[in-house]
């Protein structure tokens, strides 16, 4: 059987908007539909003016056509202490236990600061930051309506540089689960050429509690209380993921077992997409995985113009009937919507089953 993904012919959805200070571009899209509406929190990065990344939110009746809130919809902290002062990114909402459950990338680190150039990258004028010097973190906010919404603050180590945090929409065993990519390196460090950026299944018994913030592994330590309770769940294997891969959207439930998307990068910065089928009662298991990569850029939007990133980053997977909406920046700098079949993706992946 082929298996095709659909761009949406009106694409992109969303772009940038120069004439708003908070919001030039609009990238990388969690998306949630509660039956009626769909919600998006997108990441606007900002014009020049601040450097602060923040979340901005749009609804449409249709999946297809998005009214935005003209603000932001989540800010920065304003304390200077705090993981995410300096902006929010890349959200993946879970419809989890009747609530909405917002995953995010948060930084302290000004993007003005990090950017090339003349500017220091980190603290000190240190060119390669981890998360030490403030990179990026994941932090957890929860809502019910979209209206409103709480910040519950870190959910992963201080210690690490993390994202593409993804909670699985219901506990396994009696357990919470996520998807994560920790690393000690930012994606240009040449380090990351010898320990690429790998895929962790985590487990908690508390949606806030995921990791220890302890530096240093003591030899006496207490297994889930000094380290995450986590496996290394894929790792690159592949040309077109040699750099690293990361969860996409929040995984599917399916009778065969849990779906997932996940982007890979080569060497050139490629961005593409794959597919994934985990067992359904034990998530650690892959089943099968797609050698070849299943989405890749295409559209001239996909190619950021002037630094020549080419960029299709999956943030959402919204199944309505058999209908899978995927929503993904391009770019850097859109956002795009492509369809599938949720029946046709499931027999497609099911042709690679995993050897083991």
């Amino acid at each position: 059987m082929s298996f095709k993904i659909k761009r949406y012919s009106g694409n992109p959805i969303l772009g940038p908007r120069p004439g708003i200070q908070w919001r030039g571009t609009a990238r990388n899209p969690g998306v949630v539909f509660d039956g009626k509406v769909f919600h998006m929190a997108f990441t606007a990065d900002p014009n020049p003016h601040d450097g602060v990344i923040r979340l901005g939110y749009a609804s449409s009746g249709d999946g297809f056509h998005f009214t935005e809130l003209d603000r932001p919809w989540m800010d920065a902290s304003l304390d200077p202490d705090d993981f995410d002062h300096a902006g929010c990114e890349d959200a993946r909402i879970t419809c989890l236990e009747g609530r909405y459950y917002i995953a995010y990338a948060g930084r302290s680190l000004n993007l003005n600061d990090h950017a090339h150039g003349t500017r220091r990258f980190g603290p000190h004028g240190n060119t390669n930051p981890v998360w030490t010097d403030n990179f990026r973190r994941v932090g957890l906010a929860v809502t019910d309506d979209f209206k409103t919404f709480e910040k519950l603050g870190p959910i992963t180590s201080e210690h690490i540089c993390d994202a593409n945090v993804a909670l699985f929409p219901e506990k396994i065993n009696g357990k919470y689960a996520m998807l994560h990519r920790p690393t000690a390196f930012i994606p240009w460090m040449l380090p990351l050429h010898y320990h690429p950026g790998c895929i962790w299944l985590a487990f908690s018994d508390k949606l806030t509690y995921w990791s220890s913030n302890k530096r240093e592994m003591p030899w006496d330590m207490i297994d889930g209380e000094d380290i995450m309770d986590e496996v290394l769940l894929m790792a690159p294997e592949q040309d077109w993921e040699c750099l690293k891969i990361g969860g996409s959207g929040v995984p599917i439930p399916t009778d065969d077992g849990w779906l997932m998307t996940y982007h890979a990068v080569d060497r050139q910065s490629v961005y593409r997409v794959g597919l994934a089928l985990l067992d359904r009662d034990d998530p650690r298991k892959v089943i099968a995985r797609t050698p070849v990569p299943v989405f890749e850029p295409e559209d001239d939007w996909d190619t950021a113009k002037g630094w020549g990133l080419k960029c299709v980053f999956p943030c959402a997977n919204v199944v309505v009937d058999n209908e899978v909406f995927m929503y993904y920046g391009c770019g850097d700098v859109h956002v795009s919507l492509a369809t599938f079949s949720l029946r046709e993706a499931l027999e497609h992946v099911k042709q690679f089953p995993e050897r083991g």
